[in-house]
């Protein structure tokens, strides 16, 4: 059982120990989901940011028309 716990902050990013927040549920096109129950949240900026970066202007007008 302790196992379970200690695994649980577990950030599905970077696989380091230490997470402190939920991923947000709503992502960029092409962000990748960390497919864990927690994530650093330094990790998750990086990963919007990185997927951001990604889009052009039309496409992030497109998307934040369907949030």
């Amino acid at each position: 059982m302790a196992d379970a716990i200690q695994n649980d902050d577990i950030c599905g990013f970077c696989g380091k120990p230490g997470a402190d927040k939920i991923p947000h549920p709503v992502r960029w096109p092409r962000e990748e989901s960390a497919g864990t129950k927690y994530v650093h949240a330094e990790c998750e900026e990086a990963e919007c940011r990185r997927a951001h970066s990604l889009l052009s202007d039309k496409e992030r007008e497109l998307f934040l028309r369907t949030v």
